[in-house]
């Protein structure tokens, strides 16, 4: 066995970053924690990645144990040959180089794949909620009041529901889909936001406002309060992650109520209430006149995430 060189260490390093890597990917899908930087249909890519760094990383180990294992000969031209190697040195291309000596090359190289991977490692996995908010500003998924561009030709749903309820919900051809969710949720006695089509059902309530009103909804969200707000309103809304965490975005529904600053930011709760209507930069939105508030439970995975294809399955 060779003694231990230049390239052997950076084998090995090698080895240890991809095993590392491959490691701290397993952990976030073991966990379940995964679900906190990407969405459920993207976790598959990431199994994948996991598993192929794994292998490859092992094939290194392999790699660096065999060389360490290899017989050296010695000559007088100052490099090093496996021992199944010519000594023909017409061409200095022929000679294995080791790999820079530079301490400051080497530890820039490195750091850029053990610095991501010590973060991801030691910090702790934590959902964003309202600061991220602060940042980017609530989506209320509210109708312009300002009208814009003429309104164009209204058209009433096919389908076996109640004629006075398609009338209802008559609207331009490109809002067809929610007009067939919001027909749904009307007819519900409740209607619960959940995780499923949290952003579908915002939108839908919020195109036909109207229609919602005095309607019981249920949701639970955490506490955030815009600049400017009353004292007796906040939103209570959602973070939603359309495919990994680069992209979220918070989504959310004006709560109404007297008690509303008993309430701190980033707190969850779950709020029972009436829906009604109100105006909020420009936008007319929902907004619930609160019968009910309860302390809630965050859940491991805060998040929701849009569905493209939800009216295919109503």
């Amino acid at each position: 066995m060779k003694k231990i060189g230049i390239a052997d260490v950076h084998n090995f390093l090698r080895a240890i970053i991809l095993l590392g890597f491959a490691s701290l990917i397993g952990y976030l899908v073991l966990t379940g924690d995964i679900l906190l930087y990407v969405t459920p249909k993207l976790t598959i890519y990431l199994k994948i990645a996991g598993i192929g760094l794994l292998v490859v990383s092992l094939f290194q180990f392999y790699i660096s144990f065999i060389s360490l294992k290899r017989e050296v000969i010695v000559c007088n031209c100052g490099h090093d040959h496996d021992h199944d190697h010519g000594h023909g040195h017409e061409d200095d291309d022929h000679h294995s180089h080791e790999p820079s000596r530079s301490l400051w090359k080497n530890v820039l190289i490195y750091g850029m794949f053990l610095l991501p991977l010590l973060l991801g490692s030691l910090l702790p996995n934590k959902a964003l909620a309202g600061s991220l908010a602060n940042q980017r500003g609530m989506n209320l998924g509210g109708v312009s009041v300002n009208g814009g561009s003429a309104p164009a030709e209204l058209v009433e749903l096919e389908g076996n529901e109640d004629p006075a309820i398609r009338s209802l919900f008559k609207t331009e051809p490109y809002n067809k889909d929610y007009a067939k969710l919001g027909m749904v949720l009307y007819q519900q006695n409740v209607i619960e936001m959940k995780d499923e089509w949290f952003i579908e059902k915002l939108q839908a309530m919020n195109t036909f406002a109207d229609n919602f009103k005095g309607k019981t909804i249920k949701i639970t969200g955490f506490v955030y309060r815009e600049d400017g707000m009353p004292e007796s309103q906040f939103i209570i809304g959602r973070m939603a992650m359309t495919h990994c965490i680069a992209d979220i975005s918070p989504y959310g529904i004006i709560v109404d109520s007297p008690d509303a600053s008993q309430f701190e930011n980033d707190s969850w709760i779950t709020v029972t209430g009436t829906i009604d209507s109100t105006t909020f930069h420009e936008l007319k939105v929902i907004k619930i006149d609160v019968d009910q508030i309860e302390p809630a439970h965050v859940s491991n995975v805060p998040y929701v995430y849009p569905d493209w294809n939800f009216a295919s399955k109503l």
